[in-house]
Formats: C-alpha cells, sequence, structure tokens
C-alpha cells in the first residue's frame, strides 16, 4: 500500500462520483465506486470537510481518491495493490 498526496484531476459522472482521473501523467477510468465516506477535519487548523471515494479502474487496480472541499482540490490519498 502507498499513502501519500499526489494531486490529480478527476472527471466526475452524472452523480458526482469519479468517473476517471489522471495521475501521474496516465488516465484510468473507474469501473467500481466501492465506497464512499467523509470526513470533518480540525477547523481551527484550517482543515474542513474531505469526501474520500475508493474506486477500482479498468486496470484492476484500487485507489482512494480524496477532495478536499477547503482547497477545491482532488488528491490521491491511497493506493492498494
Amino acid at each position: 500500500m502507498i499513502a501519500g498526496e499526489f494531486q490529480i484531476q478527476v472527471m466526475l459522472n452524472s452523480k458526482n462520483a469519479p468517473a476517471a482521473f489522471k495521475w501521474l501523467d496516465r488516465m484510468y477510468r473507474v469501473s467500481e465506486v466501492h465506497e464512499c465516506w467523509r470526513l470533518l477535519g480540525a477547523w481551527w487548523d484550517g482543515e474542513g470537510e474531505q469526501t474520500f471515494f475508493r474506486v477500482q479502474t479498468d486496470k484492476g487496480g484500487i485507489y482512494d481518491l480524496r477532495f478536499d472541499h477547503v482547497r477545491d482540490r482532488w488528491a490521491m490519498a491511497v493506493v492498494q495493490d
């Protein structure tokens, strides 16, 4: 498992869930969304709501994608083998 903070580009479907994402100059198509959850950060530290999506791609990998509502940006949270 790889964890870190890698900014990514995400394309959403009609349900506002990830349909595809670009990471490290490669495009991945989402074949299934396994889970979706939200976390509230420490507002006193400038953190806010974050939405996570655990997705499987057409290449078979499973990834946790994170949307930071305060910073309005997507990041790769976890890559599972």
